[in-house]
């Protein structure tokens, strides 16, 4: 009797475990933008969420900023940052938050790999990708999963257009968080490879 009683008290502190580890976090994206403006306007961005807002932040200042990213909402937060230095650091990212953690990766090796990536926790895998071909495709993403899509757009053209983009949300059961992470690809790419002022 004394040893079911402990059989059943393991199974049940391991549901509770599991249950407190794997927080999901919801809601709804609409945009993200940046805080200033300038060459640095890239460290510091404001997330609107239906109802609430977040943040996504480079951690260090200098130039290697780019490579460490913190991002929240209310009192939670995660981080994002490059899993090898170099020129070429910005091809694979891994991320964590509370009770997750994964990575992001580029598709394909070569100059124009930035156009396609996936970002998997493990249980989910999110493919995000240009709509359009060409020199100003990081202008239009789209990022499809199991749960449905998101489509992300700057909110205007030209130089500077990285700063601003418009969110539609499709994907209302899908883990806020891990949107957040998907997005990331689409404004960094957009940063990155956009013609500079």
């Amino acid at each position: 009797m004394i040893n079911k009683m402990k059989y059943y008290f393991l199974v049940f502190f391991l549901l509770i475990s599991a249950a407190a580890g794997s927080q999901t976090f919801t809601g709804e994206l609409t945009s993200i933008q940046t805080v200033f403006s300038g060459n640095d306007a890239y460290r510091d961005w404001d997330i609107s969420i239906k109802g609430e807002s977040g943040f996504l932040e480079t951690i260090f200042s200098g130039n290697d900023a780019w490579k460490n990213w913190r991002f929240g909402v209310g009192q939670n937060n995660g981080e994002i940052s490059t899993v090898f230095s170099g020129s070429d650091a910005w091809k694979s990212w891994r991320f964590s938050y509370p009770g997750v953690s994964g990575e992001i990766s580029t598709v394909f090796s070569g100059d124009d790999a930035w156009k396609q990536w996936t970002v998997s926790d493990g249980k989910s895998t999110l493919r995000v990708s240009t709509v359009f071909g060409g020199k100003d495709a990081w202008l239009y993403w789209t990022i499809d999963g199991p749960k449905g899509s998101i489509r992300i757009n700057t909110t205007f053209s030209g130089t500077g257009a990285w700063k601003s983009w418009s969110i539609s949300d499709n994907m209302p059961n899908e883990d806020l968080f891990l949107k957040i992470v998907a997005i990331f690809p689409c404004v960094f790419s957009g940063y990155y490879f956009s013609p500079k002022e």
